[in-house]
């Protein structure tokens, strides 16, 4: 497929992605002063030629090593970086899980597939260089939950990989174990309603005016509910009660139930939006927790 340069949006959908952009700059600036510097034990790892093709990686912490975590930021697709969850994942490494830490160009700058197609250069680079990675889990929270769960389903449906064009093979990519979504965008409808603030802006930013339809042809595929498939990894949904993409959790786990597939939920009533970077909460160490459990019950 031809990989459109950028998506056209309007004046006003550019300032929305101005001041979204301007937020979160202040937002994680705000929690570098808070925490302090970067946990020792972090490297940086360069796995293309574009700014954000880059990747953090920290080994096990304790003994025996276990399965790689892949986590994938969010940001609405359009923003985020993977320097704020430095200390947000530490637990895993503390619990015998290598940690990639993997950053992509954004949208609507670099427009789908762009980042997803990034995504798996990052996966055929973690397992071409690290042996330990010949299967690795799959993490993400909030757009990075989309890519995520999108990854996991296109590793383990490999004629889905053809409408990405040009890119690694599946031999060249690690065996997914398990995904793992923190209030991921895992239908477009529920960005689409009106429920999410400008979700509609996200989208088209994102996969251009084709994602806005009721219905969407391949090239527009966007959201793991766009998708018919007939495998899924083992796959764990979080979500607070008080986060608008609940919806979205609820409709995605609604249909792996239906069709059968392997899914566990968690919904902590007081959590919202993006607690997952936020301070020590009930609902944060409740993640830690359940996370852990939900990895420690698969099978490698």
């Amino acid at each position: 497929m031809t990989t459109r340069k950028s998506t056209a949006l309007t004046f006003g959908q550019h300032l929305t992605i101005a001041g979204s952009r301007m937020f979160l700059g202040a937002l994680t600036g705000a929690i570098r002063l808070t925490r302090g510097a970067q946990p020792k034990g972090w490297r940086t790892l360069r796995y293309g030629l574009l700014r954000d093709q880059t990747l953090d990686h920290m080994a096990a912490r304790t003994e025996p090593a276990r399965a790689p975590i892949v986590f994938i930021h969010g940001g609405g697709w359009m923003m985020g970086s993977t320097d704020t969850y430095s200390h947000d994942l530490i637990f895993l490494a503390d619990a015998g899980y290598p940690i990639f830490n993997v950053g992509y160009p954004k949208a609507p700058e670099h427009p789908h597939p762009a980042i997803l197609r990034s995504v798996f250069q990052a996966l055929a680079f973690i397992h071409e260089n690290f042996p330990e990675a010949e299967a690795v889990h799959l993490m993400g929270d909030s757009a990075g939950g989309n890519l995520a769960v999108m990854a996991a389903l296109l590793t383990h449906h490999t004629e889905f990989l053809d409408v990405l064009g040009p890119g690694p093979k599946a031999s060249q990519l690690p065996r997914v174990l398990s995904v793992t979504s923190i209030y991921g965008v895992l239908d477009r409808e529920t960005c689409l309603n009106g429920s999410i603030p400008a979700g509609d802006t996200m989208i088209e930013s994102y996969a251009g005016p084709g994602a806005l339809s009721a219905t969407v042809d391949a090239e527009h595929a966007i959201t793991p509910m766009d998708l018919t498939f007939k495998t899924h990894p083992p796959c764990l949904l979080i979500c607070g009660g008080n986060d608008p993409l609940l919806a979205s959790q609820e409709i995605y786990a609604a249909r792996l139930r239906r069709e059968g597939h392997p899914v566990t939920t968690q919904v902590y009533p007081t959590g919202i939006h993006g607690f997952f970077n936020f301070a020590e909460s009930a609902p944060k160490a409740a993640t830690r927790k359940d996370i852990l459990a939900f990895l420690d019950g698969i099978k490698t």
